[in-house]
C-alpha cells in the first residue's frame, strides 16, 4: 500500500489548477471614455490602468488618436481608474460598474508634474450617455433584504420598468417551480407587450433558457451566490439578440483577497402559521431551506486565483394529505340491527 504525505497530497491536489489553462467568466460590462486636457483637446497615448478593488486584477489600455480608451468583458463591482500621460498630473478615479453596463467615464487631466495625483471624487452623472437601455439592476444587498417566496429570486423580474405578470407560479412544493429545485421553471412575466415566450435568462454569460420550451428557465441559482442581477426590457445588445421580451442577466459572486461567507436556515413549521376564522389547527409540516457560501483566495496572501462555493440543501416533511374515515357509533349500531 502506498502512503502519501500531507505535503505531497496537497501538491497533487493543486497541480491540476496550476497546469490547467485559465478560464474567464463571460462578462459583458465595459468602461469607455475620452481623455482630455483643460482646453478640451484629446490626449492620445495616455496610459489607462483599471484595477478591480476586490481581486486586485489590473487591465491596461492606451488612448487612441481621438483620446478614447475602452475596456471590455469586465466583471461588475468597484474599480479604480488611473490615467497617466507625459506633462500631466496623474488622475485617479473610483467607480462602480454594474452587470451588462456600458459605463462612460470621461477623464479631465490637469497640466502638471507626473508625480502629482488628482483624486476625482465627483459622483458619476445620473444620465449615462454611453448607454441608452432601460434596465433595473438589483444588488446583492437588495437580494438579501427583499422577501423571496421559496428562496427564488426570479420573481423579482417584475420590479423592472415595463414588466408585468405574477412572476414564478406554482404550489410551492419542492421541485415544482416556486423554489430553486426545478429543472424547468415557468415565469409568468413579460415586457412591453411581448409574450413570456420571449424571455431570456443568462448566468455569467451562459444562456440558461430552455431550447425546447421558449421562455422557460432551466437553472435557478441560490440567491446567496449572486452578486448582481440585471433586468433589461429594450434595445438589447447583439450578444443576446434572440430575446424579445425580458432579458435577465445574473452575475455570480467571485472570491476576493479576503475570505467571506455566510450561513442561513429558513425554517417553516405549522406552529408558525396564524389561525384563521376557518382553520385553527394545521396538518403537521416543516421545512428547512439552508444555505451556505464561502469565497476567497486559493492561496492566502497570493493573487494566484480565487474561488467561490455555495450550497443550498432543503429538507421538508409534509403530513399525509389522504382522507381518514371515522365510524359513527349510531350508524354502526343501526347497520348491525338492520
Amino acid at each position: 500500500m502506498i502512503r502519501l504525505s500531507r505535503k505531497l497530497l496537497l501538491v497533487l491536489l493543486l497541480l491540476p489548477l496550476v497546469l490547467s489553462p485559465r478560464a474567464y467568466a463571460q462578462f459583458t460590462g465595459s468602461i469607455t471614455g475620452e481623455v482630455q486636457d483643460p482646453s478640451v483637446a484629446a490626449i492620445s497615448g495616455a496610459t489607462i490602468t483599471l484595477t478591480n478593488d476586490g481581486t486586485g486584477e489590473k487591465r491596461i489600455a492606451t488612448t487612441d488618436q481621438s483620446g478614447v480608451y475602452n475596456f471590455v468583458s469586465l466583471a461588475p463591482g468597484a474599480h479604480h481608474l488611473n490615467c497617466a500621460a507625459q506633462g500631466f498630473s496623474t488622475t485617479n478615479e473610483a467607480l462602480v460598474l454594474q452587470t451588462n453596463q456600458v459605463l462612460n467615464v470621461p477623464v479631465k487631466m490637469a497640466v502638471g508634474n507626473v508625480s502629482q495625483t488628482v483624486n476625482v471624487t465627483t459622483a458619476a452623472p445620473v444620465l449615462d450617455k454611453a448607454d441608452d437601455r432601460i434596465q433595473e439592476t438589483i444588488s446583492t444587498n437588495t437580494l438579501s433584504d427583499l422577501p423571496l417566496a421559496g428562496r427564488n429570486m426570479i420573481s423579482l423580474v417584475t420590479l423592472a420598468p415595463g414588466v408585468t405578470g405574477t412572476g414564478v407560479t406554482s404550489n410551492g412544493s419542492p421541485g415544482s417551480g416556486r423554489d430553486n429545485y426545478s429543472t424547468e421553471t415557468q415565469v409568468d412575466s413579460s415586457a412591453n407587450g411581448q409574450g413570456a415566450v420571449g424571455n431570456m435568462y443568462i448566468i455569467d454569460g451562459l444562456d440558461v433558457t430552455s431550447s425546447i420550451r421558449p421562455g422557460v428557465l432551466n437553472l435557478t441559482p441560490n440567491p446567496d451566490t449572486l452578486g448582481e442581477v440585471n433586468i433589461q426590457t429594450n434595445t438589447y445588445t447583439v450578444d443576446y439578440g434572440r430575446g424579445s421580451s425580458v432579458q435577465m442577466a445574473m452575475t455570480t459572486k467571485s472570491g476576493t483577497d479576503h475570505y467571506h461567507g455566510n450561513a442561513s436556515d429558513y425554517f417553516t413549521d405549522q406552529e408558525l402559521t396564524a389561525g384563521t376564522e376557518f382553520t385553527h389547527k394545521y396538518a403537521p409540516f416543516h421545512s428547512n431551506n439552508m444555505s451556505g457560501t464561502i469565497g476567497g483566495p486559493v492561496v492566502p496572501g497570493h493573487k494566484f486565483g480565487y474561488f467561490f462555493f455555495g450550497i443550498e440543501p432543503a429538507r421538508a416533511s409534509n403530513a399525509n394529505s389522504g382522507s381518514i374515515t371515522f365510524e359513527d357509533p349510531a350508524f354502526t349500531a343501526f347497520v348491525k340491527s338492520a
